[in-house]
């Protein structure tokens, strides 16, 4: 087992937090927490800082770079830390863009924020129909 998952497995110990706490209070996806865990990644530097200020611990000693495993305290190093997750990219629409071309990707484009304007006429079109549909109607 490498240093990283090693200490990364200490550390979750020492904080009493499972795999699954530590993806929501990061917003790093629980997959790649188990990668780390299992060492078949070691995660980057923005990952590993995220990682170390919900468990207290130096970024530096997750890494191995040295023996010293307290963190700085917040006031004198503020690390930012995401709050939410990145949203996730459907992986049918990944296969399908990888399959396109540049000019089939700017087609792409083009058509995708011309359907994410006309979503946002739509209302405001519907609206006027309803209106037009109510003044047409014959009261008895």
């Amino acid at each position: 087992m490498g240093i990283f998952a090693e200490r990364l497995k200490e550390a979750m110990q020492q904080a009493n937090i499972t795999s699954a706490q530590l993806a929501k209070q990061t917003g790093i996806g629980r997959s790649s927490i188990s990668q780390w865990l299992s060492s078949k990644y070691v995660a980057k530097h923005d990952k590993v800082t995220a990682l170390a200020t919900v468990l207290n611990v130096s970024p530096d000693w997750l890494l191995g770079t040295t023996d010293i495993a307290t963190a700085a305290t917040p006031e004198a190093v503020p690390i930012p830390v995401a709050v939410t997750p990145p949203p996730a990219v459907d992986s049918e629409l990944m296969t399908l863009w990888e399959q396109l071309d540049t000019k089939q990707r700017a087609k792409l484009i083009k058509k995708a924020r011309k359907l994410i304007a006309k979503s946002t006429e739509q209302p405001n079109a519907k609206q006027k129909k309803g209106k037009k549909k109510k003044k047409g109607k014959k009261r008895k």
